[in-house]
This record gives C-alpha cells, structure tokens and sequence, in this order.
C-alpha cells in the first residue's frame, strides 16, 4: 500500500471542500476575538484530527520500512512485516470511515431547515 505523506493534508484535499474555507484559529487575525473555549472553538478539533491523520501516517512509513527491510533481505522477520502493514491498513480504514462520517454529518447538516 503507497499512500505517501498524510502529514500535509488539508481539508478540501480529503473530500471536505467547504471546511477549505474556514481559517484556522491559529493564522487568525490579530485583533480578532477567541470564541469561549468548548464553544465554538475548532482547534481543539484539529489539532485532534492533525495528530490523527499524523499517527496514520507514521504507521504507514513504519509499514513501508519494515516491508523494505523483507524485501531487501535485511531481516527475516516477515510476521513483523505483515503486522505493520495490518495495522496499518486498519489504521487508514478508519480514517477513511471517519472522514465519511464526518462528510455525511457535515450534508445533513447542510440539509436542515432554520
């Protein structure tokens, strides 16, 4: 499995285009007032999803390395390698189901009436 880097991923890149729009708190303006936190605040919440999608990552370099290691005949250690890549693979499935739930929140969201 070659993914490559998850480390630089933005929201419009993993199918949630109308997240793009939004600033992250940290590169706001200046003078701009902090909403209370636990109200309104989205650091918290990506901060939470850049640490996650960054160990998906990190187990997906890990499963690269350690399948290298096979291939290359460094070591002998195949069940190692195959953990690795479960592990991996899980890990990426369920950042993927995440992001599904997250894009289907967002829609029915979007879908209610005021």
């Amino acid at each position: 499995m070659i993914v490559g880097n998850l480390s630089n991923l933005r929201p419009a890149e993993i199918g949630l285009p109308a997240l793009a729009k939004f600033t992250p708190a940290s590169e706001a303006a200046p003078g701009a007032k902090a909403a209370p936190s636990g109200i309104g605040n989205g650091a918290g919440f990506s901060n939470f999803i850049e640490r996650a999608i960054g160990e998906v990552d990190s187990k997906l370099q890990v499963a690269d390395a350690e399948k290298a290691k096979v291939l290359t005949g460094e070591t002998n250690n195949l069940h190692q390698a195959v953990i690795a890549m479960q592990e991996a693979n899980v890990a990426f499935s369920l950042m993927v189901e995440v992001r599904n739930k997250l894009v289907e929140s967002y829609q029915e969201l979007m879908r209610t009436q005021v």
